[in-house]
């Protein structure tokens, strides 16, 4: 069966799983068309890709689990027996059941998956764990399934015998609010408005951009790492006692799985 596109869709706030997905594209050898959902969208975009389209979802991983706004976007997206690949990034704990549940949810509006990875990346959070990951190896585990995926659609005249099997569990881990709701030092905050223009999840007010409404907040960080003042930070308190309890879970080499 003839590709003729490549259709990259992905949710990436602090841009870890953007560098993943790009490095994965690059080997492909298709052209392509990106759909970033890294910024809020009042209106979630309805999508529809056909069976000689490759389409590369990917997100990281929050508590085990795709992110819940990610999902609200790929409710609207469907294929016609369309092929697809899964990327999920993770730092250093685990991805848990955020691989079988991104599978199921493509599947089930269209899409046939062929083959999805899980590769370790610096912690978005504390970022001591899994620090400057995806690193130059990590880089080449990456274009090597970039490069597998492209011999796999250039090979197969049908993908209907692939059968990828991906580990995690049913029902899935129960999703966990998130302490970690960054707040605003009003000293050093000029109201310009980038950290609201820039949030997933819409939880900062373009009006007000010192307030952060932590119902909507999904603690990706994208607002700390954009802004130029400095003025945004989690409590230096609860990132010490994250920290500590991370550096009990997570390992710092772990290895990429690739599932093909």
């Amino acid at each position: 069966m003839k590709t003729n596109e490549l259709k990259l869709v992905y949710f990436s706030p602090t841009g870890t799983t953007r560098r993943v997905v790009m490095e994965t594209a690059r080997h492909l050898g298709l052209k392509s068309v990106s759909f970033d959902f890294s910024v809020y969208k009042t209106k979630k975009p309805m999508l529809k890709f056909n069976e000689t389209d490759f389409t590369l979802f990917a997100a990281p991983v929050y508590g085990g689990r795709v992110p819940a706004l990610f999902t609200e976007y790929l409710e609207n997206i469907t294929g016609r027996n369309t092929p697809a690949a899964l990327i999920v990034t993770y730092g250093c704990r685990d991805y848990e059941d955020a691989l079988l549940e991104m599978k199921t949810v493509v599947e089930s509006h269209g899409f046939k998956v062929i083959g999805a990875a899980a590769f370790p990346t610096e912690h978005s959070i504390v970022r001591t764990i899994g620090a400057r990951r995806p690193n130059k190896e990590d880089m080449k585990v990456i274009a090597d399934f970039g490069v597998e995926l492209n011999r796999r659609i250039k090979k197969e005249a049908s993908f209907d015998q692939i059968d990828i099997h991906v580990p995690g569990n049913t029902p899935y881990r129960k999703y966990s609010s998130s302490s970690f709701t960054p707040k605003t030092d009003a000293s050093r905050c000029t109201e310009c408005g980038s950290c609201a223009r820039v949030c997933p999840a819409g939880a900062i007010s373009l009006k007000d951009p010192k307030k952060t409404d932590s119902k909507k907040c999904i603690s990706c960080m994208k607002c700390i790492r954009i802004c130029k003042q400095y003025a945004r930070n989690v409590s230096p308190l609860k990132m010490r006692i994250a920290e500590g309890k991370l550096k009990k879970v997570c390992q710092n080499d772990r290895q990429a799985d690739i599932f093909l």
